[in-house]
């Protein structure tokens, strides 16, 4: 007869083991939820999940105030709401044409541009909409849009060698000349003199006055940035998101492949003559960034990642994900209020108490 010695766990240390699994449990289960919302007590903000009623996926928005807002997106989407961003309703573009970007004057004087040169524009609110500048850019894809008021506006495109602009609500488009045709990947329109145009290669071009002349800047560290976001809080501080790019002395393996699909956020802070990248360690691409103030901004990028910073983003902190829909765009409406959109008419809203 054989005797086997079992050795018998305490009670002390099934107790721990317990604990272990549950707080295991717990921890999985908070990381890898798709969960309405996010909240950060200690600093009283919260991400929300609402629901946009589109299928499409949404590739800017736009708020005129704290109550109005629009989305526009694939397939001539456009949504808007009247009560802060809680509900929202389709409008009929007339068009199932992707559109790229949105913009309004006021509650009532907006404008939408997309692919093959379309422009949008309606003066009751979105409740109906109507072309203009049928010919001005027959072929081109339309990627920003920008009013200062109901009369002067600025529309940026993908390719070829001009960017438009009017001074009479876009009766009529002015054709201002870039240097060079490279393919832009997003714009930013602080006012009526100065932007800033993000390239595909990794460079930037910007103006000070109003698109007659551009100067192109290095960008990010030379390497290709993507069809991400470009966003700045006033003449000298601004930020890029968008992904790594391939670096010289990278050439196949892990590190290739990290280089390749890592995303980044690059800052400016000398109006975009120079820029420093930080690289998000994510494995996710950057879409878009948008700062509340000089100190806290946000990025959100594949696969619902959302990166936060409160260093004016010198550093960057990972939030936990809400949604499993890569997220295109941002909008704030001041420090309290904040939307993104992104695929499959994912909506989530930002709040702060």
């Amino acid at each position: 007869m054989k005797l086997r010695y079992r050795r018998h766990p305490t009670a002390e240390t099934v107790a721990l083991g317990m604990i272990f699994l549950l707080a295991l449990a717990a921890a999985v289960l908070y990381f890898t939820r798709d969960a309405d919302d996010i909240a950060a007590p200690a600093s009283g903000w919260r991400w929300k999940q609402i629901d946009s009623g589109a299928d499409s996926t949404l590739l800017d928005i736009e708020f005129v105030d704290s109550l109005n807002g629009w989305a526009v997106g694939e397939n001539g989407a456009i949504i808007a709401t009247t009560d802060g961003g809680n509900t929202w309703t389709p409008q009929d573009s007339g068009f199932e044409i992707t559109l790229r970007g949105v913009d309004f004057a006021d509650e009532r004087a907006g404008w939408a541009v997309g692919h093959l040169g379309l422009i949008l524009h309606t003066a009751d609110g979105g409740r109906s909409w109507s072309a203009q500048g049928a010919e001005v850019a027959l072929g081109q894809n339309l990627i920003e849009v920008r009013f200062a008021d109901r009369s002067n506006g600025w529309i940026i495109s993908e390719r070829g060698s001009f960017a438009l602009r009017t001074t009479d609500g876009g009766d009529t488009w002015e054709r201002r000349f870039f240097d060079n045709t490279l393919p832009r990947s997003d714009a930013f329109i602080l006012d009526d003199s100065r932007a800033w145009v993000a390239l595909k290669s990794g460079g930037v071009l910007s103006t000070e006055n109003g698109g007659e002349s551009w100067q192109l800047r290095e960008g990010v560290n030379r390497v290709q940035i993507g069809a991400m976001g470009i966003f700045f809080l006033d003449d000298r501080r601004g930020w890029i998101a968008g992904w790594r790019g391939k670096e010289r002395g990278i050439g196949s393996g892990v590190q290739l492949v990290k280089y390749l699909t890592d995303g980044m956020i690059a800052r400016t802070i000398d109006g975009g003559q120079t820029w420093t990248r930080v690289d998000s360690d994510t494995g996710r691409f950057m879409w878009d960034v948008a700062f509340l103030d000089e100190s806290e901004g946000w990025a959100v990028g594949s696969f619902g990642a959302a990166l936060h910073s409160t260093d004016g983003g010198m550093t960057w902190q990972p939030q936990p994900q809400i949604t499993e829909s890569t997220l295109r765009a941002l909008e704030f409406w001041g420090p309290n209020t904040g939307w993104a959109v992104g695929d499959d008419g994912a909506l989530l809203k930002f709040s702060r108490e």
